[in-house]
């Protein structure tokens, strides 16, 4: 059973003109009978083409391996040979043919020849049809690339935007911390401050009210005072009483004013305290309604809290949603490194067959250059031999017209004189005709006569 391969094993008429597009130099006698000496430009020309290695790369010794030898200059040979050998078997392997060896190089066979080189026509036309697919992919992992860019932008910022309110966050949880701690000593002191003035609010009810109560006695006690005064005025102007009775009259009523004076004082001074207190009761309202702006405004800075809190959870959200989606675009941009890589490393490798084809090119034209200049120098000179020719070919046509018809002067002349030689034979033997009476001789004679 014949062995089976993954590419089709091509025919001359097939093959051929493959191998001449890729400039691979490979005739149909060299196919038909290969020679090692035939065979390994091939193989390096496919090398060149295909794996981007350059003949004079290929012909470089291995520096690091001569170094590791002995006898270094025994092996100038065989290193690159070797090296040639393992760059054939790995571009070979590549086009799926397993079993190449050192005896496809050494003893190579027809067969063999005919399909080492259908697999690299196969490979180099699937080259070609996934030409078009790299592009296309090079250019997806550029575009992925710019957007894996302007993500990493993006993270940053939020990162950063993250970072702050993360800092943000925390001043301001120190600070709510110290606005609570007020918050909460506020609200002790007024709580003790509520209960102070509710306690004052009582006492300063009571005090009014008994200060209305002293300032109507008062009242009434200056009345009667002004009245007792204008009473005694009065009686003393009707009634003259004896000096002691109006001395101790007037001792009792000295001492009632001295004691309604004292009450009355006793009571101004229980008013000012109350004013006082009172004063400190504004006072203390102020300081409470102080106290409840403050508690108003740390509400405010705690319903600003809670409203940092919910937009921090919603861009930690999104932060995840974003950390989400660069993990996902990270491992799309492992795995499209990975095909950027080899479609690098297949970039790379043609724009070496480019530059090598480029440089190949390059000297091809220099040399048909050099071609051209030689053909056109070797034109000039056949044209100056062609005007030389043609001048000596007109002197030989006039020549050889001049000596045709010298010459057929002469032959006219000599038929003339064989005519005139033929009549007289004709004459003669006609007489020796009549002579003999011989007719044969005559009609042979006249058969030699030139008409």
């Amino acid at each position: 059973m014949s062995q089976q391969f993954s590419f089709p094993v091509l025919a001359d008429h097939d093959l051929l003109p493959c191998l001449k597009e890729m400039e691979i130099p490979l005739s149909a006698a060299t196919l038909a009978k290969p020679t090692p000496e035939l065979v390994r430009p091939v193989y390096e020309t496919a090398i060149t083409t295909l794996m981007g290695i350059t003949r004079e790369e290929q012909q470089q010794p291995v520096f690091m391996a001569i170094d590791a030898l002995d006898f270094p200059e025994l092996h100038d040979e065989s290193i690159p040979h070797m090296a040639f050998l393992k760059n054939c078997t790995r571009l070979l392997a590549a086009a799926g043919v397993r079993d190449f060896n050192m005896q496809d190089m050494a003893k190579p066979d027809s067969a063999r020849l005919r399909r080492n080189m259908s697999a690299l026509v196969n490979l180099a036309k699937f080259r070609e049809e996934k030409l078009a697919d790299y592009v296309e992919g090079q250019r997806a992992a550029e575009e992925l690339q710019q957007r894996i860019w302007e993500l990493d932008d993006q993270k940053k910022a939020l990162a950063t935007q993250l970072s702050q309110l993360q800092d943000e966050r925390a001043s301001q949880q120190q600070e709510a911390a110290e606005v609570k701690g007020t918050w909460k000593q506020v609200a002790d002191e007024n709580r003790s401050l509520n209960r102070q003035q509710h306690a004052l609010s009582e006492d300063a009810s009571r005090l009014k009210d008994r200060c209305e109560v002293l300032k109507q006695a008062i009242g009434k006690v200056n009345v009667d005072l002004t009245e007792a005064h204008a009473e005694a005025k009065r009686l003393g102007a009707e009634i003259v009483e004896p000096p002691e009775q109006l001395q101790q009259r007037m001792q009792l009523m000295a001492a009632a004013i001295k004691q309604e004076e004292g009450a009355q004082a006793d009571a101004l001074h229980r008013q000012r305290a109350m004013e006082k207190r009172l004063h400190e009761i504004s006072k203390v309202d102020r300081h409470v309604g102080e106290a409840l702006e403050a508690m108003k405004e740390l509400e405010r800075h705690i319903a600003q809290k809670k409203e940092n809190k919910a937009k921090v959870r919603t861009l930690e959200g999104e932060i995840r949603g974003v950390k989400e989606e660069c993990e996902k675009l990270l491992s799309q941009q492992r795995h499209l490194q990975s095909r950027l890589h080899a479609l690098h490393e297949e970039l790379g490798r043609i724009h070496s067959k480019w530059d090598v084809k480029k440089e190949a090119a390059l000297s091809r034209i220099t040399e048909q250059r050099m071609n051209k200049e030689a053909v056109e120098a070797e034109n000039a000179a056949n044209n100056a031999k062609l005007a030389e020719h043609l001048v000596h070919s007109r002197k030989l046509r006039k020549s050889i017209a001049d000596m045709q018809n010298s010459h057929e002067a002469q032959v006219n002349a000599v038929m003339d004189k064989y005519n005139s030689l033929c009549a007289k034979v004709a004459e003669y033997q006609e007489r020796l005709r009549e002579a003999m009476g011989m007719g044969s001789v005559a009609r042979g004679v006249k058969a030699l006569q030139i008409r």
